[in-house]
This record gives structure tokens, sequence and C-alpha cells, in this order.
């Protein structure tokens, strides 16, 4: 998603523009739930000359979390959707040179032919050196169709916040559901085809999920290489859910690229600087699922979490109120 925004920005100013994408036009698939805030996809969307109003499935209304012993939290949503994140991808490209079925190593790849090289290849990291602190857990979901019953998106977080299951609804009795788990027990799946029998399975889609941060995930940089997106821990590591981060370090990278030069300093500082919070986030569900998060002792990292998830409710899409981050918190 990363490299497909960024050729179509970087084609609009002026820049010859490759993109290599390991998969055949026909297999080319987001991985993702296809679920994230309309009012920042709107932004991206107009910035690349894009009307995403043509490209949503579903509007939330109301998202239901059901959490260890039986608690069920409600949260209100305000302007998560979920969109055909396949099209609007498509549409990115749709005037960049792409290469398909290319597939990069860096021993074989032309480095010396480009002025810069971008890996966007999120979890993959393929060209940059690998991170000695990432962290990523499984994960697996399914595109089914046929669907009854369930209109709305809906999760299942798992004790000691070691993932969750989800449900985001698409259109058309279509949906993904999978889930994301440290232990590989992925409680909800099979629970889910025994209640809807009816589902039909139209694809299935494995790729674990990156919770570690920037500030874990350098080097940005190797030679004319920059990382973007993923590729560099632009995550939220409470929910493993990368389309606005990466889309906001894509930014970041067009203000940091002159006329002449990239600016490289200046962009890793953003990075860092505007992702600074999540590795507070990132401390509360490894402290989480080490069973050692203390709400008094750690007060100060769930405080920094909740002031900056509700200064960016509109980025989130949903609800951010303290009371039921705490219940969330004490109940995992």
């Amino acid at each position: 998603m990363a490299g497909s925004y960024l050729g179509n920005m970087l084609q609009k100013r002026g820049h010859d523009v490759e993109i290599f994408e390991a998969s055949k036009p026909e297999g080319h698939w987001p991985v993702c739930a296809w679920g994230a805030s309309r009012h920042m996809l709107t932004k991206f969307s107009n910035q690349a000359g894009l009307d995403f109003e043509k490209y949503i499935m579903h509007v939330g209304q109301r998202l239901r979390m059901d959490l260890p012993a039986g608690k069920v939290e409600y949260l209100d949503l305000k302007g998560l959707v979920t969109y055909d994140k396949r099209r609007w991808e498509h549409d990115l490209m749709a005037n960049v040179e792409v290469k398909y079925g290319a597939k990069i190593t860096k021993e074989a790849f032309p480095f010396g032919d480009y002025d810069y090289v971008l890996d966007c290849t999120g979890l993959h990291r393929t060209l940059l050196p690998k991170s000695e602190e990432d962290f990523v857990i499984p994960a697996y979901q399914y595109l089914l169709e046929n669907v009854k019953g369930e209109d709305e998106f809906y999760t299942i977080g798992y004790e000691g916040a070691k993932g969750y299951f989800w449900y985001f609804p698409l259109d058309d009795g279509r949906g993904f559901m999978g889930a994301g788990d440290v232990e590989k027990k992925y409680y909800g799946i099979k629970e889910f085809f025994e209640r809807h029998p009816e589902a039909k399975t139209v694809k299935k889609i494995g790729r674990p999920i990156r919770l570690a941060p920037p500030k874990k995930m350098e080097p940005f940089f190797d030679g004319n290489v920059v990382g973007v997106g993923e590729s560099i821990g632009c995550v939220f590591p409470m929910l493993g859910e990368g389309i606005i981060p990466s889309l906001i370090c894509c930014d970041f990278f067009l203000e940091c690229l002159g006329d002449e030069k990239f600016d490289s300093k200046k962009y890793r500082k953003k990075v860092l600087s505007y992702f600074d919070y999540y590795d507070d986030v990132y401390r509360i569900v490894r402290l989480k699922m080490g069973g050692k998060l203390s709400t008094i002792r750690h007060a100060n990292l769930l405080m920094s979490m909740y002031r900056h998830m509700k200064k960016e409710e509109s980025r989130f899409g949903f609800e951010v109120s303290l009371d039921k981050m705490n219940r969330l918190v004490n109940a995992l």
C-alpha cells in the first residue's frame, strides 16, 4: 500500500518511478482486513486524486468487543469503514509503471540504477537489514461470502493481550474473519464457522503482523535504500493496524524529499518523533503479555496512550474513552 501511494504521489511530482510487485496482476491481493478511518483515507485519496467515497464498502456504527470472563464492551465508531483496498491500490497505480512477478533480492537488485530505492515491503523488510528488536505475531484470515446476521465490526480480545479475533464486514454478506495470536490458538475462528455454516470461504490469507514500533525497527536506511511504512514499524501495536500509520509515514518521506536531495536526518527525526508514543503502547502490550502490567506502576504509560489516542480520535475512527480503555486493559 505504501508503495502504491508513493508511486502515485512521486509520479505526480515529475519523478521517474518504477514499482516492483512480487505477485502477478491477477494475484495481487492486499492482505489486511481493509478497515481504517474514513477521515484519514479521504485526505490521502484527495492528495492522490481519488474520490474515496467510491471505494467504501461498509460504514461502521458500533464495534463489539468480547473480553475474557464473559465481559463485553462496545465502542461507538466515528468514521471506521471497510473499503475496496484492492481497487483503491490498483487505481493509485493506474499511471505508474509496475513490474509484476518481480522477485526482488538484495543480491540481485541493481541499486546503482536508481537515485533512491524505497523499501515498502511491509513485514518482509526485504532490502533493509533485519532489526534485532523486531516482534511479530502469527495471524491468518478468511475472505468469506454468504455470511448471514453479521453486519457490524466484531472482535474478541485474548487474555494477556496475546492477540485478538476479528470480523470486518464488507458488502453483500462478505467479510474478513481472522485472528492474530502469539500462542497460535486463534480462538473464535472455529466458533465462527460453527455459528455460520452457510459461510463460504473465498480466500484464506496467512501473514504475521508486526507490532514492533519504529524505535525498535532501525535502521531506516541502507545505502540508497529508504524504508517506508510497515517495513520500519509504522503499525499501531495495540491493534496491529498499519494502513494509516504507513500513509502518514509516506507523507513524511514526501516532505523530506527536496528538489535535489532527500533529507534522511529530517525524515528519521519526523518518524521517531511522531510515532514516539507507539513505543509506550508497545511496552504496554509486552508488559500485559508477560503478566507484568500494573495500572498503578505503569500509569504514565497508560495515560500517554490515552492522551495520544484521544487527540487522534478521527485518525482511529472510533471513540477513545478513558473509562473504557481502563476496563479493557483490566479485563485482558
